[in-house]
Formats: C-alpha cells, structure tokens, sequence
C-alpha cells in the first residue's frame, strides 16, 4: 500500500506543475536522499620500484598511526584493485574511504603523508566528497569481495526525486528474490546531477549467477526500461575489494 500512496503523492505533485521540467525540478527540492555515511575514492599509480608487497608492509604502519589520532576508529579504508575476468592489474588501484566528517578525511590525508605513502604510489589530490546510503539491507562483509561501479548522470529534467519509486521498487524486487548483493547510491556533494551506482558481490561467481538471475525476471526489464529514460550510465569497472581499517 506503502508504495501506492506515494505514487498519488507524486502523481499530484507533478499534476501542480504545466510543465514538466518545472515539476521535476521542484519535486528534487521535495524528496532528497537520506544519507548515512561519505565517501571519497582516490586513483593511484604504483611506483616504479614498488610491488604489492611495498603496499601490504605498509597498512600495518598506516592503521596503527590513523588509529592512534584522536577519532579514526569509525572509518572505514578498502583497497580496490581492476579486475579483468579473473586477473588482477596491480600497477593501478584506488583507495576508498567510507567517513562520517570531513575532518577525517583531513585526517587520513595527513595520515598518508606523514607516513610517505607518495614513496610507493603516486594519488591524485581529488578531495571530492561523495554522499552515499544503501539501497539494500544486506552487507556484505566477507572480505575480498567484488565491486561493480557505475558513474551516472540524470537526464535533463530527472533527479534522484523522480527515480526514488523506480530504486524502491528495485529494492523490494531485491528483497523478494534474496538477492546476494549489496548496493550503494551515491551523489558529489553539491550536485544532484551525477551520481555513483555500486553492486558489490561476494566474489565474480556470485555476480555471474546474480546478473543471470536478475536477467530472467520480468521485472528487470521493466526497471531496466525506467533507468534508461531517466538516466545515462558509463560502462561498468569491476575490482577486487579489500578492508584494510
């Protein structure tokens, strides 16, 4: 019932409005996404000298450090590596911090150069902060896991506003088929236009098996139809994920 009456809801909102655009502009004023947590991805560059072993030795020192600083016991640092089929490219990975305040990502800043990390990879400056909740309940935390990542960006006129029915219904859609995987939906903070879909999966298999699944629903279709008229998306980039902190 939940589902319908938000349909009338948004149904009367956009009947308010001669124009279309219009409605949709003030319906992304009305209906925002609750966020629950930042993030902010680093792309990085191993040295020419450094392997993977330079980066392994040197996680130990870098958590011990970030945790003995006042806070940095609720955040969150995976390693991302690209996965191509069942290879893994080892001379460029990302770093991904999960936070709740800007400070700590000051924090793991100085953290990384204090302790020389530029020595064994070389990472963009970006300081660009991404706010991000889950579309799903389940988490998966069975470490290495697989991330699937999606950049995105609303067509003229769309909006989280308008696509919160359609994530709803993918969700439910989720829910009801025990889906394993886990979602997160992400926005640049200060823009409602791009944003950051990421599948993260137990390991390749799962995601081999979830995609051939998903496919032979009826519903897949239908939702699949709602996301293109709303949105365009980049190719998908797979990666091997790892919690380090």
């Amino acid at each position: 019932m939940k589902p319908f009456i938000k349909l009338i809801v948004v149904i009367l909102l956009l009947g308010c409005e001669g124009d279309s655009k219009n409605s949709n502009i003030a319906l992304s004023n009305f209906i925002k996404p609750e966020y629950s947590f930042k993030e902010s991805l680093f792309n990085c560059k191993m040295a020419k000298d450094k392997t993977l072993n330079s980066v392994e030795r040197f996680i130990p020192k870098f958590v011990d450090s970030y945790l003995e600083m006042e806070g940095g016991d609720a955040e969150e640092l995976y390693f991302l590596f690209p996965v191509s089929e069942d290879n893994i490219e080892t001379q460029f990975f990302n770093l991904l911090l999960k936070y709740d305040e800007v400070t700590d990502l000051d924090r793991f800043l100085l953290t990384l150069t204090s302790l020389s990390f530029d020595d064994i990879a070389t990472c963009d400056n970006s300081k660009t902060v991404k706010n991000s909740f889950r579309l799903t309940k389940k988490v998966i935390n069975n470490f290495p896991v697989i991330s699937e990542v999606l950049h995105c960006e609303y067509k003229d006129g769309f909006s989280y506003a308008t696509m919160k029915l359609v994530i709803e219904q993918f969700s439910d859609a989720l829910v009801k088929n025990n889906s394993p995987v886990e979602i997160v939906y992400s926005e640049e903070d200060g823009s409602n236009i791009n944003f950051q879909w990421t599948n993260i999966f137990s390991s390749l298999e799962s995601r081999k098996d979830f995609v051939e699944s998903w496919q032979a629903l009826q519903i897949s279709k239908e939702i699949q139809e709602f996301l293109l008229e709303q949105s365009t998306c980049q190719s998908s980039k797979t990666f091997r994920q790892y919690k380090v902190l």
